[in-house]
């Protein structure tokens, strides 16, 4: 649960005055408008409580945005409601181009996507190349979730098998 404001929690208070719903849906609403990247979203404020709708461009702008409203001193909760926009172009061949860019051995691995829904499955050479598909899956545009069902070759080094790659 997040503090009171002002800093009741701690024992103490601040000498302010309390923002009333307009005053803070302007601040909300130049927030908003700072972090969208131009995105069509809407911001509406009752009780301290704002209400976040539309369409961002990733699921990291829409949580993003999200923790920095929490961050103003009268907001006592969002709601998000936003979700993320359909991609633009194919997923996959967006995936591709940019695991080949991070010099990630992608051959065995297969891209399946639906809705902005990405799974990753077959087989890469080690670990890095696993977990750096899934990464960078995530920075594209119009990605709703990434399931990674990517496994390794019999043999290929765990991070917390503790060998660090060395012989037994």
């Amino acid at each position: 649960m997040r503090p009171a404001p002002g800093g009741a929690a701690w024992g103490f208070q601040f000498a302010r005055h309390p923002m009333d719903d307009k005053a803070l849906q302007e601040a909300v609403a130049q927030a908003v408008e700072r972090l969208s990247d131009g995105a069509p979203v809407a911001a509406s404020v009752a009780g301290g409580v704002v209400t976040l709708t539309g369409a961002v461009q990733d699921e990291m702008r829409r949580t993003v945005i999200e923790q920095e409203l929490l961050r103003l001193p009268e907001v006592l909760d969002v709601r998000n409601h936003l979700h993320v926009a359909a991609p633009v172009g194919d997923l996959r061949t967006q995936l591709r181009i940019l695991l080949e860019t991070h010099d990630v051995d992608a051959g065995g691995i297969v891209i399946e996507e639906a809705d902005g829904a990405l799974t990753l499955s077959g087989t890469a050479t080690g670990w890095f190349d696993r977990d750096a598909a899934e990464r960078l899956a995530w920075t594209l545009p119009g990605v709703a979730s990434v399931t990674n069902r990517i496994v390794l070759p019999p043999g290929a080094v765990e991070p917390d098998d503790g060998s660090a790659g060395l012989p037994s």
